[in-house]
């Protein structure tokens, strides 16, 4: 594993990205609203040496910077991560994303155009259930602003994601806090993220419609069986009908929290998909 800062927008923000594994494809791992780039550490751990993965902190998350303008919309975020792929020279990448990161990945799939390998959208689609995101907003802005401990944070998750595998929330804990001088763990997050963007740039459920329809590439549509976020007739008409090369995976045991409610059946849908690319072992850039 390394991990390193890329600047962007004129070297107005940093960007932290961890890299793991040398050779293939590589896949870049964009995760959901109010988490961070720890949320994957149970993949990257479980994957195959032959895959490269690039997991990203989105701005206001993790170890990249704040924005006191606060937009951390879907357009916006994609763009950073737009910069950081050019800096890297990463071409024809696969792109994984969940919830909020599955909104970045459609919307950066449209700027690099057909040179995406492949797609994956993890319980995110164009329409959500409004009880169910807007539960993910709360959960952001009620997080206390310190624990005691990692162990803290994760029983505090436990509570609110009663189907979650404690290994992969602690994976997520450990990079999600930071150590004060006082001894007190505190979330490494702009809770503002759970505001709506005073841009109002996010784009509307017909816009997100058009550029599924407008993806090239092979797609992964991932479910979790129980989500309260997308709902299952979306996600079939997303991977049945909107999308010209889409496939729908259905998580057991899994609400929207996919990646740290049921790692094994995630972590093995992953794998078989990327070994089903026709690039995936090329061991190209």
């Amino acid at each position: 594993m390394q991990r390193r800062s890329i600047k962007v927008r004129d070297g107005r923000f940093d960007i932290s990205v961890e890299e793991s594994g040398s050779i293939g494809t590589p896949c870049v791992l964009l995760h959901g609203r109010g988490e961070c780039s720890g949320v994957w550490r149970t993949l990257t751990d479980a994957a195959s040496a032959e895959h490269r993965f690039v997991s990203i902190d989105l701005r206001g998350h993790g170890d990249s910077s704040w924005d006191p303008e606060r937009a951390y919309d879907s357009p916006t975020l994609a763009g950073d991560v737009l910069q950081v792929l050019l800096a890297m020279n990463i071409r024809k990448p696969v792109l994984i994303g969940h919830s909020l990161g599955g909104s970045v990945a459609l919307q950066l799939n449209a700027l690099l155009g057909h040179h995406v390998s492949g797609l994956v959208m993890v319980d995110f689609g164009p329409e959500s259930d409004a009880s169910g995101s807007q539960r993910v907003r709360a959960d952001i802005r009620e997080t206390p602003a310190t624990f005691d401990t990692v162990d803290g944070y994760v029983s505090w998750l436990l509570e609110r994601r009663p189907l979650a595998n404690g290994r992969a929330l602690r994976n997520l804990a450990l990079h999600a806090l930071r150590r004060t001088p006082a001894g007190v763990f505190e979330p490494k997050l702009d809770r503002r993220v759970a505001d709506e963007s005073p841009q109002k740039r996010e784009p509307q459920a017909e816009q997100l419609w058009q550029m599924l329809a407008s993806v090239r590439c092979p797609t992964l549509v991932v479910r979790g069986v129980g989500s309260a976020v997308l709902k299952p007739q979306v996600a079939q008409r997303m991977a049945h009908h909107a999308l010209c090369e889409g496939q729908l995976a259905t998580i057991s045991r899994a609400g929207h929290a996919v990646m740290t409610d049921n790692p094994d059946e995630f972590n093995r849908t992953i794998d078989a998909f990327l070994a089903s690319l026709p690039d995936a072992v090329s061991g190209g850039q």
